[in-house]
């Protein structure tokens, strides 16, 4: 059996470096259990937090819903876009925690 922890961070970690060719400054929060994974501050002042959701094949594991209430309190309180970061395979979609919408990291300056 694979290590599911291991995967996972896997997964943060290509996250977070697609996020750095944004100009990102990207912190990875120790350990699984928290509300979010990344700390993400753009070049342009915009923060989000994000929850990454992976997986080998199909569909990501969709949050529950007091795992998505800890997400968007979290980032209510940190003056952050709360977002969740799908990846399958090594393709990536961010999407708002609040109304699901597709988002798009803002650009350089």
């Amino acid at each position: 059996m694979t290590d599911q922890y291991g995967y996972g961070r896997t997964k943060e970690e290509l996250v977070a470096r697609k996020l750095r060719g944004y100009g990102a400054k990207v912190d990875l929060m120790p350990g699984s259990k928290g509300a979010y994974d990344l700390e993400v501050v753009f070049p342009s002042g915009t923060k989000w937090l994000v929850e990454v959701k992976s997986t080998r094949s199909g569909k990501p594991t969709p949050l529950t819903s007091r795992e998505l209430g800890r997400l968007k309190q979290t980032a209510t309180k940190r003056g952050s876009t709360a977002v969740i970061a799908h990846v399958v395979r090594k393709s990536v979609e961010f999407h708002s925690a609040r109304d699901r919408r597709k988002l798009n990291p803002p650009k350089r300056k």
